[in-house]
């Protein structure tokens, strides 16, 4: 059944992690050094810190250059946020900004062709203090700075996907429903009435899994997690299609490898790079493949350096992909980063971040830089805990 509430979460990424031998105070004067020095391409540089530090959280491209990071779940016991921050990339810092009409973390946020945010679903906690599931969703709109809710899911759900088509609506699929089961209905939100309508369901309810929408308008689902008939969350290495002219999901070939919290990055010759991930027995993957729409099959590529769960997968200007960070085996959560050649099907090495991180975001900003924003790693002040330093990697 599920696992209810930030407080299991927290006690599971302690137990994954492995600290380092290493004094706080020796980590903050390396920080300081970084954050002075020159940014070098290929190199990670500190930038300003978020306050409070969180994971779970969105950060969104607006068309402005800022950098919108809505919600998630907030170190010194704040737990789930309601506050919203704005990275300015000219200035190097962030400013507040409207804030949500409800607190929510592991929701999505998918930036509108109106040019607005429509943030939908995740979790946050009643007054209980139990966790609930959200149906609930809105819309930020950068022009007032101001949050509004708008129409509501069909089916509260958190760790789904959220994939704008090129149609202009949001498909919502997968997740985890109230009961801790993996979801099979999806939906469509249609910003032009303002509301969410059915589609089609997924043939293998799923959370945890990617939305990759392909070159030609279809949305490739692939991995993840469910519970199987025993009551035990099995990783999924099924994939699928859809379709949004018909409004259906159809299977597709199936991944070389069981996997979920992976990431899955479109190529620029239309291929799919899926990479790392967590495999049945809980272990970090260094496996990657790429799925060919043309055949509909997925083909292993060259092995990662080092293996990452939880991390972060960003398709740079000159079409390799960045992956960094995230939970890495026996040497816990990692800052270590590298580069995929699609041109050659391999990975090389690149810098690595200052602090480890897992469960944060990276955002492609306009320049070509990437900015990383929270997670959960080594923070010096505080040892492991939610990281609040970002960092900005230039390609």
């Amino acid at each position: 059944m599920r696992i209810i509430g930030k407080i299991v979460r927290q006690a599971e990424m302690v137990r994954r992690v492995t600290v380092p031998a290493i004094c706080s105070f020796a980590i903050a004067l390396v920080t300081l050094i970084a954050a002075a020095a020159p940014a070098r391409a290929g190199t990670f540089s500190l930038t300003a810190e978020i306050d409070p530090a969180r994971q779970y959280h969105t950060a969104t491209l607006l068309p402005s250059g800022k950098v919108l990071v809505a919600g998630g779940y907030g170190s010194g016991g704040v737990g789930w946020l309601i506050d919203c921050q704005l990275y300015d990339p000219e200035k190097g810092e962030f400013g507040l900004t409207g804030r949500l009409t409800t607190r929510r973390d592991a929701h999505t946020a998918t930036l509108l062709p109106n040019g607005k945010v429509l943030v939908a679903g995740g979790e946050e906690v009643n007054e209980g203090g139990f966790s609930v599931l959200l149906a609930s969703a809105e819309l930020y709109d950068p022009g007032s700075g101001l949050f509004a809710n708008t129409g509501s899911m069909i089916t509260g759900r958190e760790l789904h996907t959220a994939t704008l088509l090129s149609n202009g609506k949001v498909l919502i699929a997968g997740g985890e429903d109230a009961k801790g089961y993996a979801v099979t209905r999806s939906e469509l939100y249609d910003s032009g009435i303002g509301a969410f309508t059915p589609t089609g369901s997924l043939s293998v309810g799923r959370y945890g899994h990617t939305a990759t929408m392909l070159a030609n308008g279809e949305v490739l689902i692939a991995g993840g997690e469910r519970i199987d008939e025993d009551g035990f969350d099995i990783a999924l290495a099924s994939a699928e299609i859809y379709n949004p002219s018909t409004g259906r999901f159809t299977p597709t070939g199936s991944m070389r490898s069981a996997r979920k919290h992976h990431t899955a990055t479109l190529l620029h010759d239309g291929r799919v790079l899926v990479a790392g991930g967590e495999d049945n027995n809980g272990h970090a993957l260094e496996s990657a493949e790429v799925y060919n729409p043309g055949s509909g099959a997925f083909q292993t590529v060259g092995r990662m350096m080092a293996a990452h769960d939880s991390h972060t997968a960003t398709l740079l200007g000159d079409g390799r992909v960045l992956i960094a960070g995230g939970f890495s085996g026996a040497s816990g959560v990692t800052a270590a980063a590298e580069l995929f050649d699609p041109a050659g099907n391999r990975f090389e090495g690149t810098g690595s971040m200052h602090i480890a991180r897992e469960f944060f975001t990276a955002t492609l900003m306009s320049d070509g830089r990437v900015l990383m924003v929270g997670g959960f790693g080594f923070n010096a002040s505080s040892g492991f805990d939610l990281v609040g330093p970002c960092e900005i990697y230039s390609p």
